[in-house]
C-alpha cells in the first residue's frame, strides 16, 4: 500500500514539475516572439515623407540615355556625362552646399526625404551652335517625361554659364496633355549657380479638395538664343535636378482616388 501511495506522489510531482516547466517555456517564447516582432517593426518602419519636401529627378550620375536637339543646322549638339560637380565660389573662395565658405562639394550629398544618398562625381554637359541670334534654340530631354509626385512648388538646378545671355526654359506637362515653358534665367554668369523657377498657382495640378491623378510631367530644358550675342558655339553644364513638391494632400487612403 505505502508503495503505491509513493509511485502516486511521484507521479503526481512530475506532472506539476513537466506543466511549471511547460508553461515558463511557452511564455519566454511569447516574450521572445513579441520582442522579436516589435524590434522588427521598429527596424523595418520608415516614415512616410509628407508635407514640402525636395525629390531629386537626377543626379546625372548615370545621364548616357539624355539627348540634345537644336534647331540649327550648323555646328555639332550632343550632350556628354562630364566629371565634376558643382563648385561655386564667393569673394574667390570655394562655397559648399551648406553656403560655407572655404569649404567644396562634398562628393556625396546627405540622404534625402527618401534615405538615399547622391553621388556627386558627374554632370550633364550639353554642346550645341547658334546661328540665327534670337530664333535658334538647343532642348535637353531624358530618355523619358519624368512624372513628378505631389504638388510641385519649385524646379531647382545648378548650371555652370559661361557668360552668355542666353535663357534657359523648363518644359513642363499637366495632366491635359498641355505644355508650359516656364523661364528659369538667362546664363550671363561665370562659373556655377543654383537656378530656380517657382512653379505658377495658374498652372492645372492636383485639386486642393480631393485625391486625384493629376501630376505634372516634367518634358525637358531648353536654352533660347538671345537676339545680341554673337553666334557659334555654346556649351552649359547641368547638375542637381531637383523639385519641391508638397506631399501634404497624399498622405489619405491612397486605395480609393476621386478618378472615377
Amino acid at each position: 500500500m505505502n508503495r503505491k501511495l509513493k509511485v502516486a506522489a511521484l507521479s503526481i510531482l512530475i506532472g506539476t514539475l513537466v506543466l511549471f516547466i511547460g508553461n515558463g517555456a511557452s511564455s519566454l517564447l511569447a516574450q521572445d516572439a513579441g520582442t522579436g516582432t516589435n524590434q522588427a517593426t521598429g527596424d523595418n518602419t520608415k516614415a512616410k515623407p509628407e508635407g514640402l519636401v525636395t525629390d531629386w529627378l537626377n543626379d546625372f550620375e548615370e545621364s548616357e540615355d539624355w539627348r540634345a536637339d537644336a534647331t540649327c543646322p550648323l555646328g555639332e549638339t550632343k550632350i556628354r556625362k562630364y566629371p565634376g560637380k558643382p563648385r561655386p565660389t564667393k569673394d574667390g573662395q570655394p562655397v559648399n552646399e551648406n553656403n560655407e565658405v572655404g569649404k567644396e562639394f562634398a562628393d556625396k550629398t546627405e540622404p534625402d526625404e527618401n534615405g538615399i544618398s547622391h553621388e556627386n562625381k558627374y554632370v550633364l554637359g550639353v554642346k550645341s551652335h547658334f546661328t540665327d541670334r534670337g530664333f535658334d534654340r538647343v532642348e535637353v530631354f531624358p530618355p523619358n517625361e519624368y512624372i513628378i509626385r505631389g504638388k510641385a512648388k519649385e524646379v531647382k538646378v545648378w548650371v555652370l554659364g559661361r557668360k552668355f545671355r542666353h535663357t534657359l526654359y523648363v518644359k513642363l506637362r499637366d495632366y491635359r496633355g498641355h505644355i508650359h515653358k516656364l523661364k528659369i534665367g538667362r546664363l550671363d554668369f561665370w562659373g556655377w549657380r543654383e537656378m530656380s523657377v517657382i512653379i505658377p498657382g495658374w498652372l492645372p495640378q492636383s485639386s486642393n479638395y480631393a485625391v486625384m491623378d493629376k501630376n505634372l510631367h516634367f518634358v525637358s530644358f531648353f536654352v533660347e538664343c538671345d537676339k545680341f550675342e554673337a553666334p557659334g558655339p555654346f556649351y552649359f553644364y547641368l547638375d542637381q535636378f531637383r523639385v519641391v513638391t508638397d506631399l501634404s494632400e497624399f498622405t489619405g487612403d491612397e486605395n480609393i482616388k476621386d478618378n472615377w
